[in-house]
């Protein structure tokens, strides 16, 4: 089954220091082989259902980690049980 997910990683810190932060959380997920779109707020992820769990996790592990900064982490799911769901289905018609 595949589904999307959006993160969002917010550090609670100065610009200069959470750039960084977030350029390593968005290369966990540029590393995963799973589909993504940047954008400027959160990253969307397409992917089957365990290995996109799994990254999400793995980017939470990672926020965790950094123990001087403290983050905020959003996240959305749109899965169907009953088949696949694709971002370009979404936002496709919308693209220029």
């Amino acid at each position: 089954m595949i589904i999307n997910a959006s993160i969002q990683v917010i550090p609670l810190i100065n610009r200069e220091i959470a750039l960084p932060i977030v350029d390593k959380a968005i290369a966990l997920i540029q590393q995963s082989g799973l589909t993504y779109t940047v954008g400027a707020f959160e990253t969307t992820i397409e992917g089957e259902y365990e290995p996109v769990q799994q990254l999400i996790r793995q980017i939470e592990d990672f926020c965790y980690s950094q123990k001087e900064v403290q983050f905020l982490v959003y996240k959305k799911l749109h899965a169907f049980g009953g088949g696949d769901i694709f971002a370009e289905s979404k936002t496709g018609k919308f693209k220029h």
